[in-house]
């Protein structure tokens, strides 16, 4: 056994943020969806393929956030398998910019990806991560998610709207701060608000220069989704089915009609046309 020798006082609550830096950040947890089924069915080529792929997309972001950050606060990054964890102290506008940079990648892809965006506390450090927002952020990812699309909980709005009002010359009220990210994000059937991650897409800037093209993004965004549609499973259709709403309503709104996605229903199986309202 190891002879460890523990301080009681080491476990005084108010030593907690000093010891481990246990503090409330912005959470990002992401989930790759479909991943174990694309391992179980995949030969060494296509996993070769799907570890590239996701090795490529974090490499990019490793890239992509020290030109991305709003403040001198970082941007830490966490990868087990198919799940991503990114957080900061500050920097909300940063990492919602760069969710939408990866929900992008990935679709280049042929990935989805969802998850939540959540404000709690959280303690990290090269060997572990630990905390309550990072449970909660899971538990939103796994139970509210549940299509592809990330969740952004009203805690990351409430800490947001105070860190803003920190810089702002004027207080913004809640309902300010939530209009002046309009294009940022949208709210589903069920009231949830996710990551307009294709809308951010049609105008975003890196570094001074344009980095996607907006209409190519469509055109992959639909031939991926076309694909899932043909799924005989009804769980991993209907996860489809929403996107193909998502994206043509996006269209609709850009006026990119033309790459709309026809609604073709499958057999046996209820339609996700018929059972969502249409997106704001």
């Amino acid at each position: 056994m190891f002879d460890i020798q523990f301080n009681s006082n080491d476990y005084d609550p108010e030593n907690l943020p000093e010891l481990f830096g246990m503090r409330k950040q912005f959470i990002a947890y992401l989930d790759i969806v479909g991943f174990e089924e694309k391992v179980n069915k995949g030969n060494a080529s296509v996993d070769l393929k799907l570890l590239y792929s996701i090795n490529d997309i974090i490499n990019h972001s490793k890239e992509i956030i020290p030109i991305i950050k709003n403040t001198d606060k970082e941007i830490k990054m966490k990868v087990f398998s198919d799940n991503f964890l990114f957080c900061t102290e500050n920097d909300y506008f940063a990492l919602l910019g760069l969710v939408s940079l990866l929900q992008s990648s990935f679709i280049e892809c042929d990935l989805f990806i969802r998850g939540s965006l959540y404000y709690g506390e959280l303690t990290y450090n090269d060997d572990f991560v630990y905390g309550k927002g990072l449970l909660e952020a899971y538990k939103i990812e796994n139970e509210i998610s549940i299509f592809p699309r990330v969740i952004i909980d009203d805690t990351f709005f409430s800490g947001a709207h105070e860190e803003i009002n920190k810089l702002s010359p004027r207080e913004l009220s809640y309902e300010e701060f939530l209009e002046s990210l309009d294009d940022y994000y949208c709210t589903d059937f069920d009231t949830n608000k996710y990551i307009n991650y294709l809308g951010i897409m049609e105008n975003y800037f890196i570094d001074g220069q344009m980095k996607y093209n907006f209409r190519e993004l469509l055109q992959n965004h639909a031939a991926n989704i076309r694909i899932g549609l043909k799924s005989e499973s009804k769980r991993v259709l209907q996860k489809y089915q929403w996107c193909r709403n998502y994206h043509n309503e996006i269209c609709k709104k850009y006026q990119y009609n033309d790459l709309q996605i026809e609604y073709p229903l499958q057999n046996g199986i209820i339609d996700m046309e018929n059972e969502c309202q249409q997106l704001p």
